[in-house]
């Protein structure tokens, strides 16, 4: 370990790492973002699957695009991390602290919130559970639609 820089997986971060913010913290938040939808496929899998199968497992979405890590949480504590936009589950030390910070931690993963400005819109902007997407679609693990964002009248 190099003073200043932390390794998780691939990734050197910290606040001697190049190139923070910007484009670095934008193609991160792309790679949270393409996992995050993938992990919601897969979560619609283990929605659909029979009592007593194991479940599959999820990628992090640490926005390392060379992680190949992989978690595990159960249904309840997925759906709590989806219930907010800017959140995601990562493998514990996969957090990139110039752009989130921990939230919750546990022997198995971590769930962090993006605060990073662009990093954070755009994690918002893309969740499709979020209030932010556009139109009302039927959310696919639950069936239920989702909420209409409310927009000023004036």
């Amino acid at each position: 370990m190099v003073a200043g820089r932390i390794y998780a997986g691939s990734r050197i971060m910290g606040r001697n790492a190049p190139g923070l913010g910007g484009p670095r913290a934008s193609r991160e938040a792309d790679q949270q973002c393409l996992i995050r939808d993938a992990n919601e496929a897969i979560e619609r899998l283990n929605v659909r699957l029979k009592t007593g199968t194991a479940r599959l497992e999820l990628r992090c979405e640490c926005g390392d695009p060379a992680c190949l890590e992989r978690i595990l949480p159960t249904h309840a504590e997925y759906e709590a991390v989806r219930a907010y936009g800017s959140r995601f589950i990562v493998r514990v030390n996969h957090e990139n602290p110039e752009t989130a910070s921990v939230v919750i931690e546990d022997g198995r993963f971590s769930i962090i919130d993006v605060v990073a400005g662009e990093a954070r819109y755009q994690a918002l902007a893309r969740h499709t559970r979020h209030a932010w997407v556009d139109a009302v679609t039927p959310d696919d693990v639950t069936g239920h639609e989702s909420p209409v964002p409310e927009r000023s009248t004036s």
